[in-house]
């Protein structure tokens, strides 16, 4: 049973590394977007996937970690959480357990505020693009269009010769 323990503290610890791992990408992002990076933003997404694809690996492995001491501790694999597991008296990885829960949960508040952050900034970015092409597009068709603002016919300041095809 300690061995369960003892490797599930083992991928957490891994967890919170990766988890921090991807904060520092998650500022990199803000960063780059910030300051309209997109070369640079697309390198920071490609190793964001990657994270992620890690990350859902280790949670496969936590899972199935949970399993095996739920079926030792004839316990629901449902009913078995980090939080129930750091409570057991009879457990000598309780505290090592409870830090790493404290930690991941301080990471993972860390994740959701920069994700939002950094979606709030793109919105916001996406909305003035928009206005600002939306504002070229206005400005371009007043200059091409043969009308004023007041229905008069603008004059051209190009002048114009009459040319004969009867010669």
């Amino acid at each position: 049973m300690n061995r369960l323990y003892k490797n599930l503290h083992d991928v957490l610890e891994q967890k919170i590394g990766l988890y921090e791992s991807f904060i520092q990408l998650l500022n990199h992002e803000w960063k780059c977007v910030s300051q309209y990076s997109y070369d640079d933003l697309e390198k920071i997404i490609a190793k964001k996937d990657d994270h992620v694809m890690q990350m859902q690996a280790l949670e496969n492995s936590r899972s199935s970690l949970m399993k095996k001491i739920a079926e030792k501790l004839s316990m629901k694999p449902s009913g078995l959480t980090l939080k129930k597991l750091t409570q057991l008296k009879d457990n000598p990885y309780r505290v090592n357990l409870a830090n790493c829960r404290k930690k991941l949960l301080s990471s993972i508040q860390k994740i959701n505020i920069l994700s939002g952050k950094i979606k709030s900034l793109m919105d916001h970015s996406t909305l003035s693009l928009k206005n600002s092409l939306a504002f070229i597009h206005s400005e371009s068709e007043k200059a091409t269009s043969p009308y004023e603002a007041n229905g008069k016919v603008t004059g051209s300041k190009l002048q114009s010769t009459m040319v004969s095809v009867d010669a």
